[in-house]
């Protein structure tokens, strides 16, 4: 059974989408014209990350909204031993044979290459009371009392510098047969304010790409 593209995940995952703009969003995407025209359905998962718990996090978030849409797929959390993982290089030989043991058409990878952070200045605000204004009067304009209640009402809070934490992660498909690069994006996230808000976010919005895309086939 097919869903549509707007029940992407669930009522309760698309309710963030209308709830508030996502602090995520893909900023550009290629597609291969080599790209299978049935779309993948079976995916081997890899964030390839140094942090063991952001990797989990976001692959188990990938696996858990593909297989609402009926996408089969396994993590590198679960099919690559942890001391693979902490060699310089990655073994190519064993990582393939993982994706062809387990019959994956499809290897989806995401990286982060850049976390860039800036301050930013927030100017104050002016803070209006009517009410109070409407007791001013004009024949007090020259006493202390007549300053006062004029310009008692437009009091102003202060500026304040806040810091800005943007991060660029690349998302790479690869046919598992050929190796060939297929689908490729690149998105941008700010500020995220948590590993798990983040994730969920991060993997809703490049599956709703993908699927936009025809990058992927449901079942």
């Amino acid at each position: 059974m097919k869903f549509q593209l707007t029940s992407i995940i669930s009522v309760g995952i698309l309710a963030l989408f209308y709830a508030c703009s996502p602090a995520t969003k893909i900023t550009g995407s290629w597609t291969s014209p080599e790209r299978s025209i049935d779309g993948y359905h079976n995916l081997f998962i890899a964030a390839i990350v140094d942090n063991i718990q952001a990797r989990q996090t976001v692959e188990n978030d990938f696996r858990e909204k593909l297989k609402i849409l009926n996408i089969s797929s396994e993590i590198s959390s679960e099919k690559i031993k942890p001391t693979i993982w902490q060699k310089s290089e990655l073994d190519e030989e064993q990582i393939m044979e993982i994706v062809s043991q387990n019959g994956f058409d499809g290897i989806l990878t995401m990286t982060l290459i850049d976390h860039q952070s800036e301050e930013r200045y927030v100017p104050g605000t002016m803070m209006y009371n009517p009410m109070i204004m409407q007791g001013w009067s004009w024949g007090r304009r020259g006493t202390f009392g007549g300053y006062w209640i004029y310009h008692y009402p437009m009091m102003a809070t202060p500026g304040y510098v806040v810091e800005d934490n943007k991060y660029i992660i690349e998302i790479n498909l690869y046919d598992a047969k050929s190796e060939l690069l297929i689908w490729s994006a690149q998105s941008k996230t700010l500020n995220p304010s948590s590993l798990n808000q983040f994730s969920s976010e991060f993997s809703t919005v490049v599956l709703e790409r993908m699927l936009e895309e025809g990058i992927l086939k449901q079942y």
